[in-house]
This record gives C-alpha cells, sequence and structure tokens, in this order.
C-alpha cells in the first residue's frame, strides 16, 4: 500500500480560494514546485478539490478538467509530480437564478468535501494506505474530510486559513504554507524507529539460550514481529535493527524487512554496549531521520497499539524527547517518573517504591540531537542519558492508552502471564 498527500486546491496552492472559471485566473502560491517536489520523494500527490462553479454554471466539468491538466502539465515542466486529480462538481442548494444546464449539479452528494467519496476513489486507483496519509488544505471543511477519511490533518495558513467557520474541526497540525507542510510531512517521511534487540535474556534461561528473548513468540509470532506490525500500522516502515546475541537468528527471519512491508536496517553491533551504546552505535543510519522513536525490543504489544499520537505530541510541542509513560501495576521493579501539568517530566524517581506509579514503557520519540549526549562506551539509554538530562533538556511525557496492552517480558513469570492474555 502507498501513501499519499492530499492536496487541496484553491487556497493551497493556489494565493486564492476564489471561483476560478480559467486557468489564467489562477496564481500559485510561492515555491510551488519546491514543495511538491518535496513529497514527490516519498508520497503519491492528488489533488482533492470542490470546483461548485460547475454547479454556478460558471464553467463545465471539461473546464474544470482543462484546468486541473494545465496545473499539472506546468508543475511537470519544473520537475513536480501530481499523480493525480479529484473534483466534486456539485453544491446542495438550490437557487432559481442558477442556469438551467448547471441544476443537475445542484444535489447532495458523497464526494464534496468533507464527504470522502474522492479520497476513497482515489485510494482504490491508487492503492493508496489513507490511514497513513496526510490532507493538506486551508478550510476547516479540508481538515474534517480528513477527519472523516482517518488520515492526518494539516491546515495551512494560506487561502482561507481556516477562517470558514464551516466545521468544528481541529487540525493535526498547522504550517504557515505549503512549503512548512511539506517539509513536516517529508519529517515524518523520514522516521526511523532503533529496536533494542540485543540483550541476552538471562532471567529467561533456559528459554533463550537458543532464541533471542526479542524471538520467543506469543500469539504465534515472535515479539518483535508484532513490534514490526504496530509500526507499520502508525505509519513508520524504516526500522535501525539493534541485534547482538544471536542476531542471526533476528536476520534471518526479518532479513531486510520486504516479506513485512518495511525497510530494515542492521548496525554492525559489538557485543556489550548497552542500549545507549547500540542507539549511538545506530547513528550512521539516523542522520536522515529529523526525529527516532527508540523501542525495547522485549515488550509485548497488540494490535490496538498506534504510536501516531506520541509522535504527534512530540512534533507539536517541539521538544527534546517525548517518552511514551503510563500507570504502572508494579512500581516497584519500575522506571517511576514525575511529571508536571503540562506534561513536562520534573523527577526520576526510580524503583523500590509504591507511592508514584507512573512509569516509563521504553518508548521514546527523540529530537536527532539526542545522539550527541550519549557518551561511548556501555551505557543505558534511559539511565544513563534520558534520566539525566531532565531538568536540563526539555523532556515530556505522553500517557499510553489504558485499554492499549504493552507488557515486558523479562521474567518467566511475565512471559507466562503475556502468553495467557493472549490465549497460549
Amino acid at each position: 500500500m502507498k501513501r499519499a498527500v492530499f492536496l487541496d486546491r484553491d487556497g493551497t496552492i493556489t494565493n486564492d480560494d476564489n471561483y476560478f472559471s480559467s486557468y489564467d485566473q489562477i496564481r500559485f502560491v510561492d515555491g510551488l514546485a519546491e514543495s511538491i517536489r518535496i513529497l514527490n520523494g516519498n508520497f503519491l500527490v492528488i489533488l482533492i478539490t470542490n470546483q461548485p462553479v460547475v454547479a454556478r454554471g460558471l464553467c463545465s466539468e471539461d473546464d474544470v478538467k482543462a484546468m486541473n491538466d494545465r496545473i499539472i502539465e506546468e508543475l511537470d515542466k519544473q520537475g513536480a509530480r501530481i499523480d493525480g486529480a479529484y473534483f466534486c462538481p456539485h453544491h446542495p442548494e438550490q437557487h432559481d437564478d442558477v442556469p438551467e444546464h448547471a441544476k443537475k449539479y445542484r444535489v447532495e452528494c458523497s464526494c464534496r468535501k468533507p464527504g470522502i467519496a474522492m479520497i476513497e476513489q482515489a485510494a482504490k486507483d491508487f492503492g493508496v494506505d489513507v490511514g497513513n496519509s496526510f490532507f493538506i488544505g486551508d478550510s476547516t471543511r479540508d481538515v474534517q474530510a480528513a477527519k472523516n477519511a482517518g488520515c492526518t490533518s494539516i491546515l495551512v495558513m494560506t487561502g482561507l486559513a481556516g477562517k470558514d467557520g464551516k466545521y468544528d474541526a481541529v487540525p493535526d497540525y498547522k504550517c504557515t504554507d505549503l512549503r512548512e507542510a511539506a517539509s513536516l510531512v517529508n519529517d515524518f517521511a523520514n522516521l526511523k524507529a532503533v529496536i533494542l534487540a540485543g540483550g541476552k535474556g538471562e532471567r529467561l534461561r533456559p528459554l533463550t539460550i537458543e532464541t533471542p528473548k526479542p524471538m520467543l513468540k506469543i500469539a504465534g509470532k515472535p515479539i518483535l514481529e508484532h513490534q514490526i506490525e504496530a509500526l507499520k500500522r502508525s505509519g513508520v516502515n524504516k526500522i535501525v535493527l539493534c541485534t547482538s546475541y544471536l542476531s542471526v537468528k533476528i536476520k534471518d527471519y526479518f532479513g531486510d524487512g520486504s516479506r513485512f512491508g518495511v525497510k530494515i536496517e542492521y548496525p554492525e553491533e559489538p557485543e556489550g554496549l548497552g542500549s545507549g551504546g547500540a542507539v549511538k552505535n545506530s547513528g550512521e543510519f539516523l542522520k536522515d531521520a529529523s526525529y527516532f522513536i527508540i523501542i525495547n525490543g522485549d515488550s509485548m504489544i497488540d494490535e490496538k497499539f498506534d504510536l501516531r499520537p506520541l509522535i504527534r505530541c512530540h512534533i507539536r510541542k517541539n521538544v527534546f524527547a517525548t517518552l511514551f509513560v503510563r500507570e504502572s501495576d508494579h512500581p516497584m521493579d519500575s522506571d517511576v517518573l514525575r511529571m508536571d501539568e503540562n506534561g513536562k517530566i520534573t523527577e526520576f524517581i526510580g524503583r523500590g517504591q509504591v507511592a508514584e506509579k507512573l512509569a516509563n514503557t521504553g518508548m521514546t520519540v527523540c529530537s536527532q540531537e539526542l545522539l550527541q549526549y550519549i557518551p561511548d562506551g556501555n551505557c543505558n539509554i534511559e539511565k544513563d542519558v534520558l534520566f539525566k538530562l531532565i531538568g536540563k533538556k526539555d523532556l515530556y511525557g505522553f500517557m499510553m492508552p489504558k485499554e492499549w496492552f504493552k507488557k515486558g517480558v523479562d521474567t518467566p513469570e511475565r512471559l507466562e502471564s503475556v502468553r495467557m492474555y493472549f490465549g497460549d
């Protein structure tokens, strides 16, 4: 399945949100071709536009198609590709002064945004994974269409700039213009996950004598496979898999990731680096990622798990790191934290108490800057790096929904309880 950026036309790629009846009336936003080229690297780009000019009798469907074709042709000359264009010619309101030939377009329809028939048709035509796609537009109608379709919404402050007031729809992101929106989408495209899967699992012996702990099976699949499936559902398909102990068994099973719909890279990793050293050792694979996710490879998660809210929280706040946190049912041996009312992490409490229950889950979204703070040699990414930066850098927590399942399998008892939960 492919990912797409659905683009509104008037007010988003054009300066104004007017009733254009000919191409000569259109004035493009600055840097349009450059913005489209940024998107072309990782996404299909598809125009999705309401064109009530047809229902008003100002032009025909053929005229709108000709305008869209001309836009595509002009951008193509500049090396920018629009893969498809869909428009709705309808308008639901009835007016006596509408020309006779246009009255047939005065109907209720499912294609007019915020309806999603155009998006659905584009998804069918191009094989698009809508849930991992984006919609960029200048109106609340566009934002609502994105929400109705289930894709990520970006409101640009051009055209109507969200001031149309048609719908009470809050965008996932706001950007000054299409250029800024394209850069934001590109950051998502380059987002990578680092899965730490090098531990020996000594507390699980003899199960881990010949099997790496992340390869222990739950519900018929290795723990790592459940994690990779969750990353793919969340729109993250570039994975750096840090292996050490019995690494050949992990590499033989997952290969380059293509069988699972992702791309997997393996750093050459000597033993004894620890989680922090493994992340730093992955630096060469992360240099093109503005952000990356760190995941401990020994935690079982279920099909409800979705990392997109965590990613959105991190990018909206534009902070150093955002940790996935939850209320622990075993705080005595959990890495417990304290967080203020704004979600900022203020203190690392650690283990050995039961009064405080807010615990780190072992999943973190980090900025590229984190790599600068990891010391050489063996270290723990949380205790030796992240937790020591509390109060020095902006670290925030994002609360994991209670209905989501995530549990470590670092002891025989926890492994057994997880397997019982999944019916193994």
